[in-house]
């Protein structure tokens, strides 16, 4: 501290200053507040400098393309429409490296949705921009919704002489789609590539198809019409709209009539089941390669009367789809379905009952035949359930012969008691059901009555202790052992948002036969309300973390 020799008996003492002392400090201190200004002054321009310098060094400016370009992909949708793609030529724009990183990112540039109807020029552009994703499978999707060739003398959006361009000497494509059309927009579209076709010496984009996918949400005439001329793509994915019933030649009276030829080699297919008959199960005879297996529902909840002959068939006999893996069905009433159906090799079944909204007493038992008939007690590995209201008695009925599942997700599922029911104490504790190779496990959307601790407390391995507050952050992956339940992640959702993390505490077995304690982190969360994204949504809105013991 600087000495003021002429303040010097005021500075150790409380005297008061006169009137001349009094100015002369105010005009001290005033010198010294325009110093410390200046000095300020120099020092936020110095920091400034540094911080300029600083970030020649920082580790940002290392960062290889490639991520930079991983970070990108996350940022954007994997089909680009009008605004994806002007986001994309923002970070271009943002410098030459984020530029270069762009380009660099082949898939990127793989996937384009054009909207109706295409600019003059489109083709040009279009090629281009799929040209810089390299050797990658291309995507392009044509959202043709608000075409108005049905209603009026107007050229069909469908075929636009770009679009059909496009399919026929455009680069090869991997997957197509035809988005928001009507009925007769795709046979306009059908008639125009294949009129195109004529002229070529050989194959073109449109013939060498993997995947395609056409959405007719609206239809204006009631005649039938076969899905011809399609390439020999292995993914179908189909959309009709309401009561326009789908099935092959030769059953019933389909007005969309799919070849046998094309079902037969489709390992990837997706329908929506939205019309009163059994032409679906006649579909799904006709699909013995299939691998990925998608029906939704739509809105109806009558789709067809079990006390059909061809029913009460396939009721004693199965339709038998021998490589199904996955299997979703959609905004469905009821799992009925499942009574026809049987899949040997099924590793992932997703149940969306979204319509399912009063008590099903059948649903455990029909699940239950289901995993029966398709020996699901060695391959399920993933289950899904949502939508529905089950005694909690029926659902750990059709959950009691897993023992490969590794993932269970119940959402909107209310089961009215505790989904874990225990016999026994100590060695002799039985779990039911038992679920040995459980690893993640979420319960989603419950009521504000579900008790989850008492829930967990009786699954867990080691229970009876007491969950106990630190600061503790959220814990990285766990391992989990043969011997007992340690899970990756539990999620639990009710009416409120709490985030609760865990440490697992359980007995393993060592060589010489004696149990040793190691600790496994896991992320528990507890849900109160409604959810939408949950690993990112019930992190933000945690007031605070808590780390224990498991109870």
């Amino acid at each position: 501290m600087p000495r003021h020799i002429d303040f010097y008996d005021l500075l150790i003492s409380n005297n008061v200053p006169n009137s001349s002392q009094a100015a002369s400090v105010k005009q001290t201190i005033d010198g010294l507040s325009k110093t410390i200004f200046k000095l300020q002054s120099q020092l936020g321009a110095l920091e400034g400098e540094r911080q300029q310098l600083r970030a020649i060094l920082s580790p940002v400016r290392r960062m290889p393309m490639e991520i930079l370009g991983e970070i990108f992909a996350l940022v954007l949708p994997d089909v680009l429409d009008p605004d994806g793609r002007e986001i994309l030529r923002d970070l271009g724009r943002v410098c030459k490296s984020w530029q270069n990183a762009s380009l660099l990112a082949h898939h990127l540039w793989s996937g384009l949705q054009l909207v109706r109807p295409p600019e003059d020029g489109a083709y040009g552009r279009v090629v281009s921009w799929l040209n810089r994703s390299g050797a990658l499978p291309k995507t392009l999707q044509f959202d043709g919704s608000g075409c108005e060739c049905t209603f009026e003398e107007v050229p069909c959006l469908s075929t636009n002489p770009d679009l059909v361009r496009l399919l026929t000497t455009g680069p090869p494509l991997d997957h197509f789609e035809l988005l928001g059309i009507h009925v007769g927009c795709f046979v306009n579209w059908i008639d125009a590539v294949n009129s195109a076709k004529k002229s070529l010496p050989g194959l073109c984009p449109w013939d060498t198809l993997r995947s395609f996918r056409i959405q007719c949400p609206y239809q204006l005439q009631d005649e039938s019409f076969v899905i011809q001329h399609l390439p020999f793509v292995t993914s179908l994915n189909i959309e009709f709209p309401s009561d326009l019933v789908v099935g092959v030649e030769g059953d019933g009276s389909p007005m969309v009539i799919i070849p046998v030829k094309l079902l037969n080699q489709l390992t990837t297919f997706a329908i929506e089941f939205d019309w009163y008959g059994t032409e679906i199960f006649s579909l799904l005879e006709s699909c013995k390669n299939l691998e990925t297996l998608t029906i939704t529902c739509a809105s109806r909840f009558d789709l067809f009367d079990e006390r059909e002959p061809k029913l009460l068939g396939l009721a004693k006999s199965r339709v038998v789809l021998p490589k199904v893996q996955k299997f979703s069905i959609g905004r469905s009433e009821t799992n009925s379905i499942l009574k026809y159906l049987a899949m040997p090799a099924l590793s992932d079944l997703d149940l969306d009952l979204e319509y399912g909204r009063e008590v099903d007493d059948k649903f455990g038992a029909t699940l239950h035949d289901f995993f029966r008939a398709s020996n699901a007690s060695e391959s399920l590995q993933a289950l899904r359930i949502s939508n529905t209201v089950v005694p909690a008695a029926d659902l750990r009925h059709c959950l009691s012969n897993l023992p490969s599942l590794k993932g269970l997700i119940l959402q909107w599922v209310k089961f009215g008691d505790k989904l874990f029911e225990t016999t026994g104490e100590n060695q002799d504790l039985v779990i039911s059901p038992n679920l040995p190779s459980l690893e993640h496990l979420e319960l989603l959307s419950l009521p504000r009555t579900y008790e989850y601790q008492s829930e967990l407390r009786d699954f867990a391995p080691d229970h009876g202790r007491i969950l106990q507050p630190t600061s503790n952050p959220c814990p990285e992956k766990s391992r989990r052992t043969s011997q007992s339940h340690i899970f990756l992640t539990i999620v639990v959702a009710a009416r409120k948002w709490t985030v609760v993390s865990y440490e697992l505490i359980a007995s393993l077995p060592v060589k010489d036969g004696t149990a040793l304690q190691e600790s496994h982190p896991y992320v528990f969360y507890v849900e109160l309300g409604f959810a939408t994204s949950l690993h990112s949504s019930t992190t933000s809105a945690a007031g605070h973390w808590f780390t224990g013991f498991v109870f």
